[in-house]
């Protein structure tokens, strides 16, 4: 099992660039989906790939755990999108400061990463949050109910992160 989370990390740090930079790929905008749908994606990814990059870097036991609850949350998360028949983009646009944390985390290790790794999904859950709490009354219903699944456990994901 082990052995399998460390070559899905190294697959998803190894293809990051290519989820950054693919131009052949359908990506968000040319989707179809919403703007809030996209920023959603967007903070997913961000999720995914930095707790992705934690499952090896972290120190701490329990960012370990955090990262692999998260790594978990959001694959659920897509797959349940995917099964309410809504198109999810083979490529996601991360803005800016999603993309300078991911580029300083992979420089990092130990306590100095587990400090910034938990800083920043601490604030990538807040927007989840945000995000999440207005798709339920701006979204379809199968987003609607997807994002009623969401916001509980990104509620709890915050209470363990500022538990750290």
């Amino acid at each position: 099992m082990l052995r399998r989370h460390a070559i899905a990390t190294v697959a998803g740090i190894a293809t990051y660039p290519l989820l950054m930079r693919s131009a052949a790929a359908q990506t968000a905008a040319s989707s179809g989906m919403s703007a809030l749908s996209q920023r959603i994606l967007a903070a997913s990814t961000f999720a995914t790939t930095s707790s992705q990059l934690a499952l090896t870097k972290a120190e701490s036991p329990i960012v370990k755990v955090f990262a692999k609850f998260e790594v978990a949350e959001q694959e659920s998360i897509l797959r349940a999108t995917q099964l309410a028949g809504i198109t999810v983009p083979q490529s996601v646009q991360l803005d800016s400061e999603q993309a300078q944390m991911l580029q300083q985390l992979q420089g990092l290790s130990n306590a100095e990463f587990d400090r910034m790794y938990v800083r920043g999904q601490l604030a990538g859950h807040q927007e989840l949050l945000t995000l999440h709490q207005r798709r339920l009354t701006a979204g379809t219903r199968d987003e609607q109910i997807i994002s009623t699944i969401a916001v509980a456990t990104i509620e709890q994901h915050i209470a363990m992160l500022q538990a750290q």
